[in-house]
C-alpha cells in the first residue's frame, strides 16, 4: 500500500512545532554566553642592542634591563540602574556591570648595551623568561579581577550623557586592569629577587635558575636567602 503523504507532513509538523517552542524557550539557557571570558595574546619578547653613549630612556644609566608590561583591555556589558540629568545640566549615570571580557598581553623587550658579557646577557635574558613564564597563568588573576566587578555599580557624570556613561565604564574597566596588574607585577618582582639574588654566583645556566627561583617563590619566598651550590 503507497504511503499517505498527507500523513507523513502531517506527523512531520506534530513531532516539529514543539521541538521549534521547545528551542525557543531553552536557547538563552542552551547557549547562555559565561559572565567572565579571558582570552590572551601570545607574549612579544624582543632583545635590542644599544649604544651606551645614546641609551633609550628606559636603560639610562644601565649596562642592560628588561621592560616589560601587563596589559589587560576589557569590554563590558551593564545595565543602566540610574541615569538622571540635575538642574545644572549635569548627567549622572550609574552602571552595573553583568558581563566582563578582558583580553591579555604581554610586550617585553630586553635591551643590552654593546658592551655587556654574553654570560651577562643570557642572565638578563632570564628577565624576560619570568615574566613570560608568570604569563603562562594570567589568565587566573585575569579572571579574579572580572569576577570582581562583576555586579558592582559604577557611577559617571558630565554635562554630555554619553561622556557620563564613558565615565562610568572606564571606571570599572580601570578597576579591573589595576588589579590584574598588581597581581601580576607583585608575582614578577618577587621572583626577580630570589633570580637576582642568586644570579652574581651561579655557574649553571640561566634557564635552571629561572626554574629555580619561580620554584622558591611557590614554596614561599624565604626571608633571609641562602647561597646553595
Amino acid at each position: 500500500m503507497a504511503e499517505n503523504p498527507l500523513k507523513k507532513e502531517t506527523l512531520l509538523i506534530v513531532i516539529a512545532v514543539p521541538l521549534l517552542v521547545f528551542l525557543a524557550v531553552m536557547s538563552p539557557r542552551l547557549f547562555k554566553f559565561s559572565d567572565v571570558e579571558v582570552n590572551k595574546n601570545p607574549p612579544q619578547v624582543e632583545r635590542k642592542v644599544f649604544d651606551v653613549n645614546h641609551p633609550p630612556p628606559e636603560a639610562a644609566g644601565k649596562e642592560s634591563t628588561t621592560v616589560y608590561k601587563f596589559l589587560c583591555d576589557s569590554e563590558m556589558d551593564y545595565d543602566v540602574v540610574e541615569e538622571n540629568q540635575g538642574s545644572n545640566g549635569v548627567w549622572l549615570i550609574r552602571l552595573k556591570v553583568k558581563r566582563a571580557r578582558a583580553t591579555l598581553s604581554l610586550p617585553v623587550t630586553v635591551w643590552l648595551s654593546q658592551r655587556i658579557p654574553n654570560r651577562r646577557a643570557d642572565f638578563e635574558d632570564g628577565h624576560a623568561k619570568i615574566c613570560t613564564r608568570v604569563y603562562v597563568a594570567a589568565h587566573e588573576p585575569a579572571y579574579a579581577a572580572c569576577r570582581r566587578v562583576l555586579g558592582r555599580e559604577f557611577y559617571g557624570q558630565s554635562r554630555d550623557r554619553e561622556n557620563a556613561r564613558k565615565q562610568a565604564l572606564d571606571q570599572a574597566r580601570r578597576e579591573l586592569s589595576s588589579q590584574y596588574i598588581d597581581a601580576m607585577d607583585t608575582k614578577v618582582k618577587d621572583v626577580f629577587v630570589i633570580y637576582d639574588f642568586y644570579a652574581p654566583n651561579w655557574r649553571e645556566s640561566a634557564d635552571i635558575l629561572v626554574d629555580k627561583a619561580l620554584q622558591e617563590y611557590e614554596v614561599g619566598k624565604p626571608r633571609k636567602l641562602s647561597w646553595v651550590r
